[in-house]
Parts: structure tokens; sequence; C-alpha cells
């Protein structure tokens, strides 16, 4: 139970230390976390250093769907995510194996739960960032509540069946 607080408090606390500072604190905090996580907390490294890597990279393709639909407006206007945001996912696939592995059995809990929290944290990362949501907001919210109802229990179905949860 310690192991699971302290996993959700780790990736909160370094959700916001990314959000707030950009690429240049992001990827040092996210090195550091991963490697930590990896060394103190996972029971199967290699599995779990694939789970982080493969949710990346989903999340590459999503926030570049997001951006590149105009779902999501990146200040430089950009077309790929920055460091943060990607780092942001390799922190989020920490939690899978652990503080979220309750979710990984509950798949309806964690349809509705991913829409719900996927959607709302991009509004937060949009109000402390110089990001933006394309108008209407709601609309844009509407489309992440939806793909963030298939993109949550898919990563746990990665975490627990093709990456070796325990």
């Amino acid at each position: 139970m310690k192991n699971t607080i302290y996993n959700a408090v780790v990736f909160n606390a370094s959700w916001l230390a990314c959000v707030l500072g950009g690429s240049w604190v992001a990827v040092p905090v996210a090195v550091v976390v991963i490697t930590v996580h990896l060394y103190f907390f996972s029971d199967d490294n290699k599995s779990e250093a694939g789970l982080i890597f493969v949710v990346l990279l989903l999340g590459v393709v999503v926030d570049s769907l997001f951006i590149r639909s105009g779902i999501l407006i990146s200040p430089d206007g950009g077309l790929w995510p920055p460091l943060w945001l990607i780092c942001l996912w390799g922190l989020f696939a920490t939690t899978l194996n652990h503080s979220l592995k309750w979710f990984q059995t509950r798949t309806i809990v964690s349809v509705i739960l991913g829409g719900v929290a996927g959607a709302l944290t991009y509004l937060a990362g949009t109000r402390l960032t110089d990001f933006a949501l394309r108008e209407p907001a709601l609309l844009s919210l509407a489309v992440m509540f939806l793909a963030w109802c298939l993109v949550f229990p898919f990563c746990l179905l990665l975490a627990r069946n093709l990456l070796g949860s325990r």
C-alpha cells in the first residue's frame, strides 16, 4: 500500500513539474523518476521498461494526432508534441502496474475514468501552459474524452497482459 501511495504522489508531483517546468525540467525529472521506479519498485525491470517505452510511443501518436488535427494547439505551431508532453507519457506508464493497477480488471470503470481524467488532464495542462484547446473547447474535450475512453483501458491491457504485470 505504501508503494502505491508513493507511486501516485510521485507521478502527480512529476506531472506538475513537467507541465510547469517545460522540457528542460521534464527530461531530467522523467529520467530520474523512471530510473528510480525501475530500480526500486518494479518486479520485472525488462517488462516494465518495455511497457514504459510502448506507452511513450503511443503517447507520441495520440498527442501528435491531437496537435495535427487542431484539437490541441501548440504555442509554436509545431506538429509534434514537445519533450515535456512526451515525458508525461513515460511517467504515466509507471503508474499502470502500481497505483492504477486496480483498474486493470475493471474495464467499465477504466473506460469512464480514462475518458474523464484524460480530458480533464489536458484541460488542466492548457490552463498551466501556452497550449490551447480548439474552440469550442467543449468539443475538443469531448474528442479527448472519447480517445481516452480507449487509451486508458488499452494501456492497462498492455500492462496486465502483454508486458507481464504481476
